[in-house]
């Protein structure tokens, strides 16, 4: 596919600066800044390193005025971006049929437009939205809802009565409403407590690969609109997760515990049971927090056991320093020493 400098900055939102009937042969990231290609730059910095390669035409914030380069002058050079990368890299698109190698009950609801894949199971009372996709291998249990426009990727597991909502991508591996986490001491061992409850997941939520979202013991694990959850994350029962969520990968969160909304949580981060984060704080990678903590909104907080960012980070310096303050502290001993001596052979006054 091939565009002109002027049909892309049409379909982002922009305006050129440059050579506008420039063929551009296709789309590429700043890493890899192919010849013929288009690509973005958020800065000064990052224009000047592109303008030394082959790249064809750059994207920039409109308070970049001018470059080597062709330009297109936007809003937000990252969002444009990915726009382009749908108009360069179309969607799948599937049947919209059911295939006579899937298993379908007789009881379960299906809507317009819907693609059922070979070896998908949906099971008695479960109902799937129009446009929705259930790819092969994957299992809708009874009872479950899945949305409209809703993606389930091959191989996904969906348990009985969980709800899925509208606009949902859901990646390969994961498991939605596995039993939760909960069992009761007793002399004899551990006895299992039933988990009754179910998983909701609401609308343009995003989950990736291997992420298992428990269903609750009573009530609802809920995934509230538009969050977005890394692959191989695990989500214990009980558990809220406020709208607009991001949770990165290897992230563990134990039972009941409740993210607020717009939270923003880096790489393997650990929460013990009952924490709650505030709207719109962020969590640096490996932060953990024990059971109970409560952070408020809008803080950044770091480390094991977590801190607020600046605290953390003082912290940190000094543990950096640690070796050299141990030989001050050698020098210091050595030399109190030495005084201790020089006092002992003086003669008392």
């Amino acid at each position: 596919m091939q565009k002109t400098v002027r049909e892309l900055a049409q379909l982002a939102g922009g305006t050129v600066v440059g050579e506008e009937n420039l063929e551009v042969q296709g789309i590429t990231n700043i890493e890899n800044p192919l010849a013929g290609h288009i690509t973005f730059a958020q800065d000064p910095k990052g224009l000047k390193a592109l303008e030394a390669t082959d790249i064809a035409c750059i994207i920039v914030p409109r308070n970049i005025p001018a470059s080597s380069k062709p330009l297109i002058q936007v809003d937000n050079p990252k969002l444009s971006w990915a726009k382009l990368l749908r108009v360069f890299y179309p969607a799948e698109t599937y049947s919209l049929s059911v295939s006579d190698k899937a298993s379908v009950a007789k009881t379960a609801k299906i809507g317009a437009r819907v693609t059922i894949e070979p070896f998908a199971v949906i099971s008695d009372g479960a109902a799937v939205g129009d446009d929705a996709v259930i790819r092969s291998y994957t299992y809708v249990g009874k009872n479950v809802e899945v949305g409209s426009r809703t993606v389930l990727q091959p191989g996904v597991m969906i348990y009985e009565n969980c709800r899925i909502g509208s606009g949902v991508i859901i990646h390969s591996g994961s498991v939605i409403g596995a039993d939760g986490f909960g069992y009761v001491h007793t002399a004899n061992g551990q006895e299992k407590v039933p988990q009754v409850g179910n998983v909701i997941i609401e609308d343009d939520v995003e989950i990736g690969s291997c992420v298992t979202v428990d269903r609750a013991a009573v009530g609802s694990t809920r995934l509230c609109k538009g969050c977005k959850i890394d692959n191989l994350v695990q989500i214990a029962h009980n558990v809220i997760i406020g709208p607009h969520t991001v949770i990165s990968a290897q992230t563990g969160i134990s039972g009941s515990c409740k993210i607020g909304a717009h939270v923003t949580m880096g790489g393997n981060v650990g929460l013990g049971d009952h924490v709650e984060i505030g709207d719109f704080t962020m969590l640096g990678a490996g932060t953990g927090f024990g059971s109970g903590k409560k952070v408020p909104p809008k803080q950044v907080w770091f480390g094991r056991p977590g801190r607020p960012y600046e605290e953390s980070r003082r912290q940190i310096a000094a543990q950096l320093r640690s070796a050299e303050m141990m030989d001050d502290i050698k020098i210091l001993k050595k030399k109190v020493a030495e005084l201790e001596k020089q006092l002992a052979k003086t003669p008392a006054e």
